[in-house]
């Protein structure tokens, strides 16, 4: 006897077909050449459930992230993501490893101060493209591989200094707090003129009246030049002091990167 030709579609009873679960399927009618396609659910893997997961955080925030709604982004079972993972926080550690990978340069300068500075700026892009990964980072510790790897760039920028352990460590953790402390003033403005929809311009705008009716009323005389975003020149301006200070205390030598 001949095997009967396969079908597309019936060759294979979907998971989510009522039937398949033993339940009352719904009514059907016409060829199934005419009817739609079920939807089949993606072959799930750990990187998908990963990759899934920073889509929807770019798009709509870390509070978007659950078990369930990324599940429904991969269509699948949320109980199918507990074979990769226990719980919602094992992802979203996995999330900001998977982006920290990011972070990594491909090859840094060999000047310390150099290096330090295009580390920061790297540091600074990433979360500027990700904008929940600072909240994330602020919430946990990064172990996984590649926060190693970036924490063993960054060391081995300054390996050739000869600071001991302690004073590397301080310097790392003043640069780190430093950039992501930055990141989120940036981020901040971001975020409260998304929420509203409002553009830079109209934000700024706003905000400058504001410190402007402050700062002439003699409220607060000096308030009105802090008016402006973060900006770049900021950014390099401020992480040169810092470092700046911590070369004149261990007398180290520096300059403009």
């Amino acid at each position: 006897m001949s095997p009967t030709p396969s079908t597309p579609g019936l060759d294979q009873e979907p998971a989510d077909r009522p039937n398949a679960r033993g339940g009352a399927s719904a009514p059907v009618s016409g060829s199934v050449w005419t009817r739609p396609r079920r939807p089949m659910r993606r072959r799930l893997s750990l990187e998908a459930i990963v990759r899934a997961a920073i889509d929807l955080a770019d798009a709509e925030g870390l509070d978007a992230i659950t078990i369930r709604r990324v599940a429904a982004e991969l269509n699948a079972r949320p109980m199918s993501l507990y074979s990769f993972m226990d719980r919602k926080d094992d992802l979203i550690e996995l999330m900001v490893d998977e982006i920290m990978g990011e972070m990594v340069l491909g090859e840094p300068p060999k000047d310390w101060l150099a290096a330090l500075h295009a580390i920061a700026a790297q540091t600074r892009a990433v979360g500027r493209r990700h904008p929940w990964l600072i909240a994330a980072i602020m919430q946990r510790p990064a172990l996984g591989p590649n926060a190693v790897r970036h924490a063993e760039q960054s060391m081995a920028a300054i390996a050739g200094l000869g600071l001991e352990r302690e004073q590397a460590r301080t310097l790392l953790i003043a640069v780190d707090a430093f950039t992501m402390g930055f990141g989120g003033l940036e981020l901040a403005g971001h975020s409260m003129r998304q929420r509203d929809g409002l553009t830079e311009s109209q934000w700024a705008d706003s905000t400058g009246a504001y410190l402007d009716d402050l700062s002439r009323t003699g409220r607060a005389p000096h308030l009105a030049q802090l008016a402006g975003e973060p900006s770049d020149h900021a950014f390099v301006t401020s992480l040169n002091w810092l470092l700046a200070g911590f070369a004149a205390s261990h007398g180290k030598a520096t300059g403009k990167p």
